[in-house]
């Protein structure tokens, strides 16, 4: 017993190498880096809650303009379906107007025609009655007869 094996007193003395070095390290700088790396944690954290809270309240308007885009949309269509009424109105009152202006000027010209056949008519009775000549009988024809 008196022989101590090689290989352990290497392994004894690797052994005691290891303690003696990681007891040499600086554990301030240790412990200044984990609570350095601690910080950027908390701070991490705080911004992800904060971009959180704001993906929140955007995914939230989000919704609310997608809805307010819907609605809108149906009253555009019910303003185009409006317009397209409108306008099928508005044709159709033209067409009236016109055929309106037509016969008003059909009437026009068929007043100013009885005009002046009643002032021809007038005329002729004028002379007749003005005229005492031997034809106390004259016959008086319309300007509108006088072609039959």
């Amino acid at each position: 017993m008196n022989q101590i094996n090689p290989a352990y007193v290497a392994v004894f003395l690797l052994c005691a190498m290891g303690v003696w070095g990681c007891s040499q390290q600086k554990t301030g700088a240790i412990a200044a880096k984990i609570n350095e790396l601690e910080a950027r944690y908390a701070k991490l954290e705080d911004d992800y809650r904060t971009l959180h809270a704001s993906n929140e309240q955007n995914r939230k308007k989000l919704t609310q303009i997608e809805a307010q885009r819907v609605t809108l949309e149906g009253e555009k269509s019910d303003l185009t379906q409006q317009v397209k009424t409108v306008g099928t109105e508005r044709d159709m009152i033209r067409k009236q107007l016109t055929q309106r202006i037509q016969e008003r000027d059909v009437a026009q010209t068929n007043l100013s025609q009885f005009g002046r056949e009643l002032q021809n008519l007038a005329g002729r009775v004028e002379a007749a009655v003005n005229n005492p000549s031997g034809n106390s009988i004259s016959s008086i024809i319309p300007a509108s007869r006088r072609n039959e």
